[in-house]
């Protein structure tokens, strides 16, 4: 079938694991951080008519968090800044106007102390660029 060229997206690879260990004492553990994998846009759409979302697979344990920020031009699209993952498409950028390259995607994942021992788990990211009105 064919390709719609105006609908792009390609992400560099996947981030590293990421595993919350440190807490200081009477505090909540320490959030990590993750900025290594980038994304681009091979559209190059009118003004304001494109957007990405951002979901997960599967939701994540209780008193776990994972946030996801899309760095951009801003004279080319608006971030929405760090946006909590959910199982539910949100957007995380958007009034995209011209392609992009090589733009970094920060992963943040945070728990509070009430989240326990979590087993290891994993999530995959799906990032989609929609057409908006």
């Amino acid at each position: 079938g064919a390709t719609d060229a105006r609908a792009q997206i390609s992400v560099s690879g996947s981030p590293a694991a990421m595993k919350v260990t440190a807490a200081v004492a009477g505090s909540a553990p320490t959030a990590v951080s993750n900025g290594l994998t980038t994304y681009s846009l091979a559209s190059n759409p009118p003004f304001g008519h494109y957007a990405i979302t951002a979901s997960i697979n599967s939701p994540m344990p209780a008193g776990v968090t994972l946030t996801i920020t899309l760095a951009v031009n801003v004279a080319k699209a608006t971030s929405s800044g760090a946006v909590t993952l959910n199982t539910v498409a949100q957007n995380v950028v958007t009034s995209i106007s011209s392609r992009m390259t090589g733009k970094t995607i920060t992963y943040n994942l945070s728990a509070t102390a009430a989240a326990g021992v979590v087993p290891l788990q994993t999530r995959t990211v799906t990032l989609t660029q929609i057409s908006t009105p």
